[in-house]
This record gives structure tokens, sequence and C-alpha cells, in this order.
């Protein structure tokens, strides 16, 4: 009886104070006092008969910083009408109480519940084998923000997935019958999978590309998309938010729902100074201390690369239309053939010309996010380690012979460069014999030499070493020269690709200027150097 009385005294001074206008409201940590009494002590769970697995303990601290914080705990708990109430334990709670979050959340985040209905975990609301609670702890949960989570948050956040679909039990009763080791887990066919899963939550990946709530989960097969993140968009931007919704993102939502007055609402809106966002995505530049492939590309950077080259093709195109009109005037001489490219390197040098053009195409694949980007970073991986091997084998071809074709002769290097300039500015024009003629002492002319040192020994290998960073990111600095080192490592990789891009045009040119415009590719191809006979 005096249970009773003291319970009718509580509940009567919970319902009496938000009707006293005199008075001032009961803080909800006062109101909390008696259930945080005993749930906040730790020997709760030792206590408990009914059950013995449920997360009982509560943390008076963490509630408090909680988005529920000043909500009293009786307005989400309630005890079944006619039972004894909160005063004996177990409590016999009012049924369907662990479904009670649409009493407030339906209104302000019914897209949010509207998802969740449409969700792959519908059916097993229904069966209520599945609630709002079994993801989120009503009790931890913080404001949303934009921001850059460490890989602990992540940790902690994925930890709502994993905790049911990695359990084999649990799993089995949730699912239907499927084991738990038919899920991939380690998500083995994922490109760079141990970034991925430390750096990103499940539901970045398996909720609907379309869904910014985050809650409508479809089957993996329908859900992931590359591109919903590697794009062009800012899809990954929204997605990193904790779990609860950003109050700041949700300002003015409610308007002309009939809820408020309106014309006030959008005064205090007015008022209130929009807040710096966490997150900051200018022309491309996702956050501030790392670097997504094909998120983090520059457009204007892109237009101007693509008009420089479109521009210098031209040039080039130009001059080869005038060696082809005086080309006309030239006599015919007799062609002579000596034997100067070995069989090893003409390997490599096709080798070689193979992995560029299949870095070239996959790795446009990925600055522009083309179709199947999970095949192409596989493709561009593949291309690039391919590459690493054959420049060693280029190094050991130099090192058994090959190397004093790329050692400089500096006497009267200035008139040799001169001379050679000339050729191609001029001299090619009028038919003029080349300036220094190929032989097995000297294969290519000096600017040729130059052209090819700083390419082979200066340009390829930070191409490769800036490709590998990018393909184990975990060994790249954190900062090169006081700036992000992700975000320096791509931006250079990507001018040492524009480069290289360059460099392949003027190579292919370079190859229709021999006495005859195949004789040089068909000494690639046979080994021997054409030339004409001098008279």
């Amino acid at each position: 009886m005096r249970g009773l009385l003291t319970r009718g005294l509580f509940f009567l001074l919970v319902g009496w104070i938000p009707l006293s206008g005199y008075c001032a409201p009961v803080p909800a940590a006062q109101l909390n006092q008696p259930c945080l009494a005993c749930h906040a002590d730790g020997d709760i769970q030792g206590i408990s008969t009914d059950k013995v697995q449920a997360n009982l303990v509560v943390s008076a601290d963490k509630y408090h910083d909680s988005v529920h914080g000043e909500v009293p705990c009786i307005a989400c708990h309630q005890s079944q009408p006619g039972s004894e109430g909160f005063s004996v334990t177990p409590h016999v709670l009012k049924p369907g109480d662990d479904q009670n979050c649409e009493s407030c959340h339906g209104v302000a985040m019914r897209n949010t519940v509207h998802a969740v209905q449409q969700s792959v975990h519908s059916e097993k609301i229904a069966k209520g084998l599945f609630s709002c609670t079994s993801c989120h702890n009503a009790h931890t949960m913080t404001a949303g923000e934009l921001n850059h989570p460490g890989k602990q948050r992540v940790a902690d956040d994925n930890l709502m997935c994993t905790n049911c679909h990695s359990r084999a039990g649990v799993f089995t009763q949730l699912s239907g019958g499927k084991r738990s080791t038919s899920q991939d887990m380690a998500h083995s066919a994922l490109p760079y999978a141990s970034e991925h899963l430390n750096s990103l939550r499940c539901i970045d990946c398996h909720a609907d590309a379309a869904d910014t709530t985050l809650h409508r989960i479809l089957p993996a097969s329908k859900a992931i998309s590359c591109v919903q993140c590697h794009g062009d968009g800012t899809l990954l931007t929204a997605r990193r938010k904790t779990f609860a919704p950003d109050e700041n993102a949700m300002a003015g939502s409610l308007l002309g729902k009939g809820l408020f007055d309106d014309v006030s609402l959008r005064e205090k809106l007015t008022a209130v100074a929009p807040p710096v966002p966490a997150v900051r995505q200018i022309d491309g530049v996702l956050f501030t201390d790392t670097y997504m492939i094909g998120n983090n590309g520059s457009g204007q950077a892109d237009r101007f690369i693509a008009w420089a080259l479109g521009g210098f093709v031209v040039l080039l195109l130009c001059h080869g239309l005038g060696r082809l009109i005086m080309s006309r005037r030239k006599a015919d001489m007799p062609l002579e053939k000596s034997y100067l490219y070995t069989l090893p390197v003409r390997c490599w040098h096709w080798l070689n010309a193979l992995c560029f053009a299949v870095l070239i195409i996959s790795g446009c694949a990925l600055h522009w996010v083309s179709a199947r980007f999970s095949l192409w970073v596989d493709v561009h991986n593949i291309a690039g380690v391919s590459l690493c091997v054959i420049w060693l084998g280029f190094i050991l071809v130099a090192m058994c012979g090959n190397g004093h074709h790329y050692q400089v002769r500096w006497q009267g290097i200035k008139g040799r460069l001169i001379r050679q300039t000339r050729y191609y500015l001029y001299g090619i024009f009028r038919g003029e014999p080349h300036p220094e003629h190929a032989s097995p002492a000297a294969k290519f002319n000096i600017l040729q030499q130059l052209g090819y040192i700083g390419v082979m020994f200066l340009l390829l290998p930070l191409l490769i070493v800036t490709g590998l960073l990018m393909m184990y990111p975990g060994y790249t600095p954190e900062t090169l020269f006081a700036l992000p080192g992700k975000q320096v490592v791509a931006w250079l990789h990507y001018a040492l690709a524009v480069v290289m891009v360059a460099f392949i045009i003027v190579h292919l040119y370079l190859c229709s200027t021999g006495d005859t415009p195949g004789a040089l590719i068909k000494g690639m191809l046979d080994g021997f150097h054409r030339a004409r006979k001098q008279k």
C-alpha cells in the first residue's frame, strides 16, 4: 500500500508540474533520479531475472550528454496498466514499449520512419524481432554533425551492424535460417577492402543511394555502388554523419506543416547565424586530410589540361602537315639498314607501351568514374605493378650494356642542342639530313637523350612512387610541405601522369620523323634502323 502511495505521488508530481504556470519546471535529471538510482549501478545486471542479456546499465553522465538528456525516463518507458509499476522488479512494461520511438520522431523524422518501413529490416520489425533500439542506444546517442570520424569512431558505429551480422545464432534467427558464414564480412572482392572498412560505416554503402536518411537498408546487390561515393556528387559528405539527425540540418523542416507559427519561426531562423560546416568541399576537394579517387578532382584543372594537350596535338599536326607538303620536293634515295634494337630492348619497349596504354585508359576511368569502377581500380593497380617490374627490367638492361646510350657527351653540347632544335623547326621541312644519326654507339640525338633521361630516371620513378603511395595510403605521410599528404601525393601523381601523356604524344609524333614515316616503327618491330644513304 505504501509503494502504491509513493508511485501515485510520483506520477502526480510529474503530471502536475507542467500545468503549474507559477513554478519552474523540474529538471529531467531530478525526475530521472529514482530510475538512475538502480540503473546507473553496474550491479543491476546481476539482480535482473528476466533480461540477463539486456543492457540495463545507463550511465548518468552519458545520458545527460545525449540527445535525450532532457527527456524523463517515463516519457519512453511506461509500466503496463494494472501492474505494480516501477516499484517492483522486474518491471512489467507496457506492450510495445521498445517501439515507442515513432511517438516522438514520427513527425519530425517522418522520412526516416518511412525509409525504415521500406528497408530490408521491415519484415523483422513486423515480426517483433527488430526495432529502433536494435541498432540505436537511446541513452547515449549524440547530435549528428558533419565530420571526418576517426577509425575508432567508425569501428564503434559499425559495431551496431556487426552485433547481429557476426553473431551466428542471432543472424540465423533474424535471417530466417541463413548461416552467418554465408556473408563475406571481410569484403574480399572490394578494392582496398581494409581502407574501406576502417574509414567508412556499413550504412555508407549498404543504404539506398537515393536515401539521405540512411535507414532504407537494401540487399547488397541493390545498394552498393562505387559511383555513389566516387562520383562528383556530395553524397559521401552527407553520409559522414553520426546517427542522430543534425539539428542544424533540420532547421526549418517543419515549416508549412501547421505545427508552428511559420512567421515567428522564420524570424528565429533568420536571426540564427548559419554554422560553419565541419566539412569543406571546395572545387571537388572533400575534407582536408584525405583523398578519394574520382571525387577530389578539379573540373577547372581538367579543362585547362584538356585544352593544353589539345592545342599541343594541333601544333604537332600542323608541323606534320608542313613536313608532308615539303617532302614532295625531296629526292628519293635508297635506304640502308643496320641492326640496332636488340630483342630485350624491343620486348621492354612494347611491354612498357602496353602498360602505359592500360594505365592511361584505366586512369581516365577512375578520374571520371566510369562504369565498373572497382574493376578499373584492379586493372590500374595490376598495370602499375607491372610497370614497376618493367622499369626494373629497364634498369637491368641498362646495367648490362644498354646504359651507354643515356650517358651525355657534354663536350660541344650547346652546339648540338642548337643544331638539333634548328633541324626540327626548320631543316626537316627542307629535307636536310639529320644532324645526328642513330648508331650502335648512340641511338638518340641530344634532345631525345635528355628527354629520355628525364622521363626514365626522374619522372617515371616519381610516378611509380606516388602510385604505390596511393595504392597503400597507410604509408603516405600525414603532411607534406605543410599540406595534407594524401592530397599532395594524389595531385603530384595526376600532374606526372599528364606530363607522361604529353611525352607519349611527342614520342608518337617523333616516330614519324624518320627518313620514311614508318621507318622508326619498323625498326622497333624487327630491330633494324632504316636511314637514307647520304651522297
